[in-house]
């Protein structure tokens, strides 16, 4: 689902500047304009999405919900 997804961002709001929005998801339809969180966010979830390089120790980290990765606490 998620390379799905991805795929369908490069097809469908990509541009030669970057990426945008969509004035209609029916008709594809671009809009000129970009939501600030697009880069920092969505972007940041399909790259640990698909990272496997283990860069990050996913067992000893959680992240919150804009995918800041933050130590897990063992309670005892």
């Amino acid at each position: 689902m998620g390379r799905k997804i991805f795929q369908s961002l490069l097809l469908y709001c990509k541009n030669e500047v970057g990426f945008c929005a969509l004035k209609n998801v029916e008709t594809k339809e671009k809009d000129d304009s970009m939501e600030s969180f697009f880069l920092a966010e969505t972007l940041k979830y399909a790259y640990l999405l698909f990272d496997d390089t283990e860069r990050l120790p996913f067992k000893k980290v959680i992240f919150n919900t804009e995918a800041h990765p933050y130590n897990r606490v063992k309670k005892d």
